[in-house]
């Protein structure tokens, strides 16, 4: 299962490089879950494109402690080992539809 979520993050990082360079990826690579840093203030519009896209994503945002300072630094949080193996591909094309394209 490792190297399956591995090979998945492998493939996310390789995409976002090609559509959307400025979008930083954060997060162990060990992990489930990628941090995708995004310019300031696109978070929500980016959330919005997400879901026409029939994604359910997060805000970075939706896990700030409301009595921490307001910050600017907008992220999607994204579980690259939720989508089945027959939809991941899929799931990654809409992804990329929705973020801005590279700059």
């Amino acid at each position: 299962m490792r190297l399956r979520y591995r090979r998945r993050r492998d493939q996310l990082v390789a995409a976002l490089a090609d559509h959307a360079p400025h979008v930083h990826v954060s997060g162990i690579a060990a992990g489930l879950h990628a941090v995708l840093e995004l310019p300031p203030g696109t978070e929500q519009s980016i959330l919005q494109g997400a879901r026409w896209q029939g994604l359910a994503l997060e805000g970075l945002s939706r896990f700030r402690d409301p009595a921490a300072p307001p910050t600017s630094r907008d992220a999607l949080v994204v579980a690259y080992g939720t989508p089945p193996d027959h939809s991941f591909a899929g799931a990654l094309d809409a992804l990329l539809r929705a973020l801005p394209a590279g700059e």
